[in-house]
């Protein structure tokens, strides 16, 4: 319930869904939130930069992860970050464990854009989009991840981004009735083609 509450209550949403081993996760984005202070969101650099990286509550990767510190992963698809009348391109998401610099409280999560976006405090900041990333969904722990009071990015309020993983399981294939159907006729005409060939044969 509380979890449910604290996405309810999030502006902006990263629900993160994958099938382990694939290799591969669907990342989508959406909700609004104002921004707290002025910031720009880098566009490429692997530096750890606080103003567009946020830290969350508890440590969202898991303890086989291969990410390691200030990891870039390309966007396969479509995904914006829009900052009043302006709309930027989200070309990379920025991935990194939790280290000792500044005591810091969990895994860090962050954009980078195709161009600087140099957003203003009190700006109203949207996200939207859905894409995939080469990283399999092992890498993560499932569950709802809700950034931290401090450490925050400057794109949004305290507290106020959620990441939710999830680990989907691929379902087995069950054949439909009509495909069923077509399979008994075809061995039932089997059957009585060879029963008559061997009636024809005694013959």
């Amino acid at each position: 319930l509380a979890l449910a509450c604290a996405t309810a209550n999030a502006a902006l949403i990263i629900n993160v869904e994958g099938e382990r081993g694939s290799g591969k996760t669907t990342w989508t984005l959406s909700g609004s939130s104002t921004s707290n202070s002025s910031g720009n969101v880098s566009t490429g650099s692997t530096s750890y930069n606080w103003r567009d990286s946020l830290r969350t509550v508890q440590r969202f990767l898991s303890d086989e992860t291969t990410i390691s510190r200030n990891s870039l992963f390309a966007v396969m698809g479509l995904a914006q970050f829009a900052y009043g009348s302006r709309t930027n391109t989200i070309s990379h998401i920025f991935l990194g464990p939790r280290s000792n610099l500044f005591s810091e409280v969990g895994d860090a999560f962050g954009i980078r854009t195709s161009s600087t976006a140099a957003y203003a405090p009190g700006q109203n900041i949207r996200w939207s989009g859905r894409f995939t990333l080469d990283l399999d969904i092992g890498n993560f722990k499932p569950g709802t991840y809700r950034s931290a009071s401090s450490f925050t990015a400057n794109f949004a309020q305290l507290r106020d981004v959620t990441l939710t993983f999830t680990e989907t399981v691929k379902t087995a294939s069950v054949p439909e009735p009509s495909s069923l159907a077509l399979l008994g006729l075809a061995l039932a005409g089997l059957g009585f083609s060879r029963k008559r060939k061997g009636a024809q044969s005694r013959a």
